[in-house]
């Protein structure tokens, strides 16, 4: 094969002489191996992504949301008691999306009412960073984690097919040259 002028050796041709030695086998177990570890560390990432956070990490955004709105009759009881029921509300949002919505509360919200609404109905700017996404992805890599070690199909060499398609290209690519198009460029 000529590239660029210049000869370019191939020790292997998958079409002629289809490689079946041990060294191939391990290259594909290797690969596979690979696959494995970077498959397994993007479903621990994407499932950290989608895990709520602990009731003492929402109480204390939830703080500094309510230090922003609360008004100046509010008691530290008062506070409190509105920590203690306004975070179990929150327990089941992505930790992906809570600083982005507990953030977005602290820019838009005037009263404690507010807080609460104002992050379950927060909406990521871009359709990548919000959860339906991820879970999408992680869908997507446990199928792909599952399906590692499934049987493959062995490759076939059928000298005729692959004789009839040479074939069949040679006589497209002529009509091609032969065509309207070629009479037009010329």
């Amino acid at each position: 094969m000529k590239i660029g002028g210049a000869a370019m050796d191939q020790d292997h041709n998958q079409f002629n002489n289809p490689r079946a030695d041990a060294a191939w086998d391990e290259q594909k177990r290797q690969r596979a191996k690979l696959l494995r570890t970077s498959l397994e560390a993007e479903i621990a990432e994407l499932e950290a992504k989608l895990a709520p956070r602990s009731l003492e990490e929402i109480m204390a955004a939830l703080s500094r949301c309510l230090t922003l709105t609360a008004p100046t009759g509010m008691t530290a009881d008062d506070r409190a008691e509105w920590l203690t029921i306004a975070a179990p509300e929150l327990a089941d949002l992505p930790s992906m999306l809570f600083d982005d919505a507990c953030a977005h509360a602290r820019r838009t919200c005037d009263h404690p009412a507010k807080i609460i609404p104002a992050i379950l109905k927060f909406e990521p700017a871009h359709y990548w960073l919000a959860p339906a996404h991820a879970r999408r992805l992680l869908s997507d890599a446990k199928a792909k984690l599952a399906n590692i070690d499934a049987p493959r199909l062995a490759q076939t060499d059928d000298r005729d097919e692959r004789h009839e398609v040479a074939m069949s290209m040679g006589e497209l690519l002529k009509e091609l040259r032969a065509g309207p198009l070629a009479e037009g460029m010329q």
